[in-house]
């Protein structure tokens, strides 16, 4: 009798547990099913879209956009780690749209092979850049708030793609991940044109992450002859980051790479050290710039209007960094970051109940932006630890053994 009743109490509390856990653990961003028919290809094709973290914060934000091939593949990899970065400020935000796979071959390869039928119909990657450029783009910029700033994210043969886009359709993208690409194929056709297209005198304006990992071969020797193309010609404009990662593999390339690429990107977008010690003007100006070389309306996110606080930080210009961070907190309410770091300031100013009402303000603003909040709460009781017992304005008081304190 005691079992059945001890049972009875238990599958309700478990039950409550899991219900309890899954309204508050929630996912970072929002992910969602999309598609559309394809004239061009004449099939359906299916797509995954992952919307960033402050996507639905902010309705007037636009956000570059990553289109992943090997979509189902990828899309998992691809966007937790850069939500992960994200977290960091180490990348941009970004919507993932990513492309699901109908016929691989036909759709990465640029020309056809027929030794290779037996993995599909090859040479279809004209017509499926046609499908990006004229019916993906349109519709992924109607549906979402895009900024313009387009990157193409593929490995193996989809790296492939990725070169061959870059080298055909310089414009389409503004940024090329390729990892383990197979420039082999085809007896490394896609090299004819690449002395030539390297060798221009019109600026590029572009950025090209590529790797390799521990691959030997053909694959070896044609991505070798391709970054030595790379090094012999600088076109003007063209930015490119070319590395071995020797402790992976074919297989794990592209997870590694994905997390240097976006890095790599985001170091090329980053303003200088003079444009930030000129403050938030500083960081604008070199965003204009940067809007003109790439012919896309990108503006500063609060990542790129951070490195001024930091600049002034570091040069211990710290009522520089306060009114930087009070101007952020205006235009970036929805951000836990700036509240926390501006509540640091006002510590270190002495400024002790306004840091503790920042810290509030943080921690409600993290619930909302769904962040780690444990430093906030670590540094808030710190700072109450400081503090007259009397002075809780800022905070719920509580007596406990006859004392009035202020909550935590």
């Amino acid at each position: 009798m005691e079992a059945i009743m001890l049972k009875k109490l238990i599958l309700p509390l478990i039950l409550f547990l899991i219900f309890t856990h899954n309204v508050l653990a929630q996912q970072r961003g929002e992910t969602l099913v999309d598609g559309l028919y394809s004239s061009l290809l004449s099939e359906q094709r299916e797509l995954l879209i992952h919307l960033p973290n402050t996507y639905h914060l902010s309705e007037t934000s636009r956000y570059p956009v990553l289109y992943l091939t090997d979509g189902l593949r990828n899309f998992n990899h691809a966007s937790g780690t850069l939500d992960l970065l994200n977290q960091s400020y180490e990348a941009q935000e970004m919507i993932i749209v990513a492309i699901k796979n109908t016929h691989r071959t036909r759709d990465f390869t640029p020309t056809y092979d027929e030794s290779y039928n037996q993995w599909g119909i090859s040479g279809g990657a004209d017509n499926f850049l046609d499908f990006i450029e004229k019916e993906l783009i349109p519709h992924i910029n109607k549906r979402y708030r895009s900024n313009g700033f387009k990157v193409l994210s593929g490995h193996s043969l989809g790296g492939l793609l990725s070169i061959y886009a870059l080298q055909t359709r310089p414009h389409l993208f503004q940024a090329h991940f390729a990892f383990s690409p197979s420039l082999w194929w085809h007896n490394s056709a896609v090299f004819k044109d690449t002395q030539r297209f390297l060798n221009q005198s019109t600026p590029l304006n572009n950025f090209l992450y590529m790797n390799l990992a521990d691959e030997g071969g053909d694959m070896l020797r044609a991505y070798e002859e391709y970054g030595q193309l790379l090094n012999s010609y600088k076109r003007s404009g063209f930015t490119f980051h070319q590395e071995f990662i020797k402790q992976e593999n074919h297989s794990t390339s592209a997870m590694v790479g994905q997390n240097r690429a976006y890095v790599e990107l985001n170091n090329m977008l980053s303003c200088t050290a003079d444009d930030a010690s000129k403050g938030l003007t500083g960081i604008e100006q070199c965003y204009q710039k940067l809007a003109k070389q790439f012919a896309v309306n990108i503006t500063p996110d609060y990542a790129a209007y951070r490195q001024a606080a930091d600049k002034a930080i570091q040069d211990k210009r710290y009522f520089d960094a306060i009114s930087i961070y009070e101007q952020l907190i205006k235009q970036y309410p929805y951000i836990t970051d700036a509240y926390f770091r501006l509540a640091y300031l006002y510590e270190g100013k002495g400024e002790d109940t306004k840091a503790l009402q920042t810290l509030d303000k943080a921690l409600k603003v993290s619930l909302a932006e769904n962040v780690e909040n444990n430093k906030i709460k670590t540094f808030r009781a710190h700072v109450m630890a400081k503090l007259p017992e009397q002075n809780c304005e800022t905070a719920k008081i509580y007596v406990e053994n006859g004392k009035t304190k202020c909550a935590l």
